[in-house]
């Protein structure tokens, strides 16, 4: 077998500027020299040994019978090769669209194998992360229709009239927008605390926003987290209209959101609700069975923490903590890691 490609120079200048690599292999898979190296084959010198010494086992049998196709059939063989990661120098090694030629002597003996690839790393990992988006989205959207179906059903129940139903569903699903708004603008990180009180209640208060006050940490809270707690905050001010606390003279909110430590010393996020009434404090009303499951028992169970509701006269208080599991820092990280 020829082991030196015929006009070296030719063809290292036709290869000159593009992302083609060219290389020939014995029939034992043993490679002999190499064109234009790029990606896995400029990591050394690779000339002398086999697949399996920079090819996955996987890879390295779809080679294999890639060859045997090729001098069997006559023909060129395209397949897709991954490297080990060691050879490629990262997590998960580089993959390779290689096309593969059997080189046959004049008695049609095949004597070697002359192949042309290209990276193909990026185009694979694109590929990989939409697959895995579009698996997230439909994820995602089951849930979120699984949840409206609840919201609906559960509104149905409490409702009085066809237009009470109409208008407290029309609220609720509003708000599950808003919140997926917001997780989408984060890239689906998740929804910071802030973000949240914003297009859950401050976008929702008449001009004098003075009446609602803001403090503490702004948390990144994970996606589940984020249209639980934006939920629970459209219970409480649908509320808070309802009762008129922020028409009436007086009547004032105050949210807070702090990042604290239980005993064992690991974080936990405890929002709060404090509503002032005002005078007319006597006449608000307790949120129906519903709302009031929603805040007690469904919002803390789906961000496996716990709240408490509590109503005087002159004011309603909310609790919320939220386990750490569901909190993100501004970076994407666990709370406290």
């Amino acid at each position: 077998m020829n082991e030196r490609a015929p006009d070296r120079q030719s063809l290292s200048t036709a290869l000159q500027g593009t992302p083609v690599t060219i290389f020939l292999q014995d029939v034992d898979g043993r490679f002999r020299w190499f064109e234009n190296e790029q990606s896995v084959w400029a990591r050394g010198d690779l000339v002398g040994l086999r697949d399996d010494n920079v090819l996955e086992p996987g890879s390295v049998a779809v080679l294999r019978d890639a060859r045997r196709e090729a001098a069997r059939e006559g023909r060129p063989v395209t397949v897709e090769l991954q490297a080990l990661p060691a050879v490629g120098l990262e997590r998960h090694g580089r993959f390779v669209k290689a096309t593969v030629r059997a080189l046959a002597g004049r008695d049609g003996a095949v004597g070697g194998y002359l192949c042309s690839c290209v990276d193909v790393t990026e185009e694979y990992l694109r590929e990989q992360t939409l697959r895995a988006l579009m698996q997230e989205v439909t994820h995602r959207s089951k849930n979120m229709l699984s949840m409206v179906l609840s919201l609906a059903s559960q509104t149905a129940r409490t409702s009085a009239s066809v237009a009470g139903f109409s208008r407290t569903l029309t609220g609720r699903v509003q708000s599950l927008a808003m919140s997926q708004n917001v997780i989408t603008d984060s890239e689906w990180r998740g929804a910071p605390f802030r973000e949240l009180v914003r297009v859950q209640v401050i976008d929702r208060v008449p001009s004098d926003t003075r009446r609602v006050t803001v403090s503490g940490d702004d948390l990144l809270f994970s996606p589940s987290a984020a249209i639980h707690v934006g939920l629970a905050l459209h219970e409480l001010i649908a509320r808070a209209w309802q009762n008129g606390t922020l028409t009436g003279p007086g009547g004032a909110v105050a949210i807070s959101c702090v990042l604290a430590r239980n005993e064992a010393g690991l974080p936990f996020a405890s929002m709060q609700w404090e509503e002032v009434f005002g005078p007319r404090g006597g006449l608000a009303q307790e949120p129906d069975g519903f709302s009031r499951a929603v805040l007690e028992r469904v919002v803390p169970g789906a961000v496996k923490g716990e709240a408490q509701l509590a109503i005087d006269d002159d004011r309603l208080r909310y609790r919320l903590t939220i386990d750490r599991s569901e909190i993100r820092t501004r970076m994407g990280r666990d709370a406290g890691m």
